[in-house]
């Protein structure tokens, strides 16, 4: 009942008001800014990714064995 209430709560509330005035998307370089936030994150995708996989190869290996 919590989750349903909060899903309810969360969509009713207007992310267009969290934005700054400064929020322009039609600024040509709004696209570069926003990908500038993104990187760090899909660095953090990628390096979690490896690092799953590695160890899912590792275990693989040792049960061959």
């Amino acid at each position: 009942m919590y989750r349903i209430f909060m899903f309810v709560i969360v969509y009713l509330v207007s992310t267009a008001s969290f934005a700054h005035g400064g929020h322009d998307h039609a600024n040509p370089m709004s696209s570069l800014i926003h990908l500038f936030w993104l990187a760090p994150l899909l660095l953090a995708v990628g390096m979690l990714t490896t690092i799953y996989v590695k160890r899912s190869r590792s275990s693989i290996d040792k049960n061959k064995e």
